[in-house]
């Protein structure tokens, strides 16, 4: 039986032996469509995304901390060292976030500076603070005085966001030798400022 359209037939068979080419096929077969390779070439395409991190330097303490001092009841005797706690008990804390430099970062780490400018004449502040668990070294009890205005607290941090890390501050006379001088009952404050700053 002959085919009622042979034209037809024709036109499937040329149809059927020429290469199929769809939309965002690269024809050429050079691998730069997206779809399948035609001549054997490997399928790719590059994508590039530009990241930008920002710098973060960002370290919050505990705020409003207190501490009782007992007047000593013998005769010889100094003022005895007393822990400052955060209102209500407890030891103080803090958080950091905080990263270094993509380019350089074996020469970019970072440190944690305690400063104050207004500690009492005759007293200090024992301070110390626990390094983040992703980097960095505590210094250990290090103290502020009147004369010493500056320590470092934490040294060789890098990239790190972590909370609530245990510090501990405690008041002491500087010299067990010198008494203290007396506020006649008014408070006297020390402000104490935590920075990030670039380590030495």
């Amino acid at each position: 039986m002959k085919p009622n359209n042979p034209l037809l037939i024709t036109s499937l068979l040329t149809l059927l032996a020429s290469p199929i080419v769809f939309a965002g096929d690269d024809a050429t077969g050079t691998g730069q469509g997206e779809g399948g390779a035609t001549n054997g070439e490997t399928v790719g395409d590059t994508q590039t995304a530009t990241i930008v991190v920002p710098e973060v330097s960002l370290i919050d303490v505990t705020n409003t901390v207190e501490a009782t001092l007992i007047a000593p009841q013998n005769a010889g005797d100094n003022f005895s060292a007393v822990s400052v706690t955060k209102v209500g008990g407890g030891n103080p804390d803090y958080d950091i976030s905080a990263n270094i430099s993509a380019i350089s970062p074996q020469s970019t780490t970072r440190k944690i500076v305690a400063t104050s400018s207004n500690i009492p004449l005759g007293w200090k502040f024992n301070i110390s603070m626990v390094a983040p668990t992703a980097s960095g070294a505590s210094a250990g009890i290090v103290s502020l005085t009147n004369g010493t205005t500056t320590v470092d607290m934490v040294t060789g941090i890098k990239n790190v966001a972590e909370k609530t890390l245990g510090m501990t501050i405690e008041i002491a006379p500087e010299s067990a030798n010198t008494m203290p001088s007396y506020t006649t009952g008014t408070g006297q404050a020390a402000t104490i400022v935590y920075t990030i700053t670039a380590d030495s």
